[in-house]
């Protein structure tokens, strides 16, 4: 898991069907010394991982990635030139027992990612 170590959440608001979740990304992290050393960047895995994160707080339940697309990396995110990103997520249960995650990255009015995450709930054996 990436909250308290890679971000933390500031702000949560929904509105009809969209949720946006405000990030304090962490500088120091570890992973940005490795990605990359003098220039952070966030990966696009880590990405992935804590739009998987913040729509499993969504909607109070553990949720595990079943498959990805329409990802889009537009614009990379410097984590000490915006440190504040939001996540604008529209989160959607499905007949076939998944959630539909459309979710964008932002800062302000300008997109830096777009993708769209298929989580189902984790079962405890």
């Amino acid at each position: 898991m990436f909250l308290h170590n890679l971000y933390t959440i500031v702000n949560t608001t929904t509105l009809d069907e969209e949720t946006v979740v405000t990030v304090l990304l962490n500088g120091d992290s570890p992973v940005y010394r490795a990605h990359f050393p003098g220039n952070p960047i966030t990966p696009g895995a880590c990405l992935l991982e804590m739009g998987r994160e913040l729509a499993s707080a969504v909607v109070k339940k553990d949720l595990r990635l079943e498959k990805a697309d329409n990802i889009k990396f537009l614009k990379a995110i410097h984590p000490l030139q915006t440190p504040r990103v939001e996540f604008r997520m529209q989160v959607q249960w499905q007949e076939n027992g998944s959630w539909k995650v459309r979710t964008e990255v932002m800062d302000g009015d300008l997109v830096m990612t777009r993708m769209t995450l298929w989580l189902r709930e984790t079962i405890s054996a």
